[in-house]
């Protein structure tokens, strides 16, 4: 009886940490046509051939991971891999925060949590740009941790990605007066994919 009662507490507990677990993936993809004139440094990103990959994971607690992803393809469409020979871009922007849902209506509040990762591969080697990583918070009304570093003489918040379908430097942290709560990014879900339906609730 005690082997009975410990194996179904077992098969509830699985069940709970299951349930609690459960999230849903959505992925957006954009070609290098539709980066063209929508990601900062437009000129070599284009030139370089990069393609954008947005993941969006929703929790079932509330929250999200938001990832969006520049990068090079090899010629079988996988994502190409740096080697001492070859580095190649990859630019990597992971958000978390909270959700609300209504429907297929998803509004992603302003992210907790930034962590970047810029690549730049060949660009980086020629001293175009720097390379640079790092971790970022809000809380409080403050943003703490690391900027991005992209040269010398220019860089920014992390945060500024976070606006918008593209890996793009939008400035609305960097802008007086900017209000977390009116940043947010509104989506609809379409299958196993979303469409971006208003960026930044700041904008007319």
């Amino acid at each position: 009886m005690k082997k009975l009662l410990a194996l179904i507490l077992a098969v509830v507990l699985c069940a709970s940490l299951t349930l609690a677990s459960a999230e849903s993936v959505y992925v957006k993809e954009f070609t290098t046509e539709e980066l063209t004139s929508n990601t900062f440094h437009n000129g070599f990103v284009t030139a370089l051939g990069a393609k954008e990959v947005n993941t969006l994971t929703l929790n079932d607690d509330g929250t999200y991971v938001y990832v969006k992803e520049l990068h090079q393809e090899n010629e079988d469409g996988t994502v190409a891999e740096a080697t001492e020979e070859a580095p190649v871009l990859l630019v990597t922007y992971t958000f978390t925060g909270a959700y609300t849902q209504d429907g297929d209506t998803v509004v992603l509040s302003f992210p907790t949590n930034v962590k970047f990762s810029e690549n730049w591969g060949n660009l980086a080697a020629m001293g175009y740009f720097l390379n640079s990583e790092g971790e970022a918070n809000f809380a409080d009304d403050e943003i703490t941790g690391d900027n991005v570093k992209c040269k010398e003489e220019e860089g920014h918040v992390p945060f500024d990605i976070f606006p918008g379908p593209f890996v793009v430097d939008s400035l609305v942290t960097s802008e007086a007066g900017f209000d977390a709560e009116e940043c947010t990014v509104t989506i609809t879900l379409n299958g196993d994919s979303f469409d971006y339906v208003i960026v930044n609730s700041d904008d007319d």
